[in-house]
C-alpha cells in the first residue's frame, strides 16, 4: 500500500516489551529508516528496548510506557497516546490489546498491527500472523512487508544491528569469554549452575579470561557458580580471572562488552541477540524454546547445541516433568559439547 509521504514524516514504534525481541525488531527499524528517508521515529516502549535505538539519529523522541502499572490502563494508555501526538504511521510490534488501542488514541491515519485478541478494531492495518516457521525477525518484516502488500524476501531480510558506535573487535590476549547463565523466561531455559562451573573452570585453565553477565537479579546464579568454580579449580590463582558483571552495566555497556569478546557462551536470551548483532562468536544452548523462531539471526560464527527431545520445544517457563526426564533438554547438552564447541570457535580466524 502506498502513503503520501510528507517533507518531514512521523513514525510511532512501539516496541517489544523484552530484550531479546527488542534487538530482533532493529532488522524492521532499519528496512523502515531505508524505506522511508526522511522520516523521524517516536519509540514507545520500556526502558531496556527504547535504550537500544534512542541514540540512532533519526529518533525524534521516546516515550517510556510503564503504563502496565496504573490502576486504570486504559485511562494511563490514553493520557499517554495524547503525550505523543499525531503520526503519519504506527506500529506496534508489542501483540497486547493496549498496544493497539495506544496507536488508535494518538489519531494516527496508519496504525499497522498483528490481528490478534480482540484488537483489530484498533487498527487500520490488521495484518494476519506470520507463517509459524519464520524466525521472530522475520515475523516483524513480515508485519511491514504485508502493510506494502508485497510477499517477504526472507533472504533480504537485514541483519540485526544497534546504534551504537561499537569499537572493532581484534583478538584478545587472553581471551575473553562471556557466559550469560540467566534467563528471565524462566528456569527451564537455564543450563544447570555446575555444567556452567564445569566448563568455565576448563576454559580458565587453558588461561582464558571469563566474565558473568546477567540483570542484578542473576547475580545469585553467577555467585552459585563462581563458588562451584572456586571449588574446582588446580590453581586457585586463576580465580582472579573470573568476573561477575550482573546487575553491574547499563544497556548500552552490556553490548559494548559483549561486542568485544572472543566468545559468548548463552541460554536463549536476550544477551544472545546482542551477541548475534554485534557478530561475536558465540555458543547458544537451546530446549524448551524453539530455535526457528528465536535462533542468532544470520551470525555468522554461532554455533547452536540443541538435542532436540521429542517434549521439546515445549515454551515452557518451568520444566512440567518430575522423572528422570526433567530438564532433560538442557541437561543433556554436556560441558564436554559446550568445550569442542568453544575450541572450534577460538581457533576460527
Amino acid at each position: 500500500m502506498s502513503v503520501n509521504v510528507p517533507k518531514r514524516m512521523r513514525i510511532l514504534l512501539r516496541l517489544p516489551n523484552w530484550l531479546g525481541d527488542g534487538v530482533m525488531a532493529s532488522s524492521l527499524f532499519y528496512t523502515l529508516k531505508h524505506h522511508y528517508p526522511n522520516a523521524h521515529f517516536i519509540l514507545v516502549g520500556p526502558t531496556i528496548t527504547c535504550e537500544l535505538f534512542k541514540k540512532d539519529e533519526k529518533i525524534e523522541a521516546v516515550f517510556i510506557d510503564d503504563t502496565k502499572k496504573s490502576f486504570f490502563r486504559l485511562l494511563a494508555t490514553y493520557k499517554l497516546a495524547q503525550k505523543i501526538g499525531r503520526c503519519d504511521i504506527a506500529i506496534t510490534l508489542n501483540n497486547h490489546f493496549y498496544s493497539a488501542f495506544l496507536l488508535y488514541a494518538t489519531k494516527t491515519p496508519v496504525r499497522i498491527g498483528f490481528a490478534q485478541f480482540f484488537r483489530s478494531l484498533f487498527l487500520s492495518h490488521a495484518i494476519a500472523p506470520a507463517p509459524k516457521e519464520y524466525h521472530q525477525v522475520e515475523k516483524y518484516c513480515f508485519l511491514f512487508s504485508q502493510f506494502l502488500e508485497k510477499e517477504l524476501d526472507q533472504k533480504s531480510v537485514l541483519p540485526l544491528k544497534l546504534a551504537f558506535n561499537l569499537p572493532a573487535h581484534t583478538p584478545n590476549t587472553p581471551k575473553k569469554i562471556g557466559f550469560n547463565p540467566s534467563a528471565s523466561y524462566g528456569s527451564a531455559k537455564r543450563w544447570p549452575a555446575s555444567y556452567y562451573a564445569k566448563a568455565a573452570a576448563a576454559l580458565l585453565e587453558k588461561g582464558h579470561e571469563i566474565y558473568f553477565f546477567g540483570a542484578k537479579e542473576d547475580s545469585i546464579v553467577s555467585e552459585e557458580i563462581l563458588k562451584l568454580i572456586k571449588g574446582s579449580l588446580k590453581n586457585p590463582l586463576l580465580f582472579n580471572n573470573a568476573y561477575n558483571l550482573c546487575g553491574k552495566t547499563s544497556i548500552e555497556e552490556l553490548i559494548e562488552r559483549i561486542a568485544v569478546l572472543d566468545l559468548f557462551i548463552t541460554n536463549d536470551s536476550g544477551p544472545m541477540h546482542v551477541a548475534a548483532s554485534t557478530q561475536t562468536p558465540l555458543i547458544a544452548l537451546f530446549g524448551p524454546t524453539d530455535e526457528k523462531e528465536t535462533r542468532p539471526y544470520k551470525a555468522q560464527k554461532a554455533i547452536v547445541l540443541n538435542h532436540h527431545l521429542s517434549c521439546s520445544p515445549c515454551k515452557k517457563r518451568v520444566c512440567p516433568l518430575k522423572n528422570e526426564k526433567n530438564h532433560l533438554c538442557m541437561r543433556s547438552i554436556t560441558p564436554l559439547e559446550v568445550l569442542k564447541a568453544a575450541h572450534t570457535l577460538l581457533e576460527k580466524p
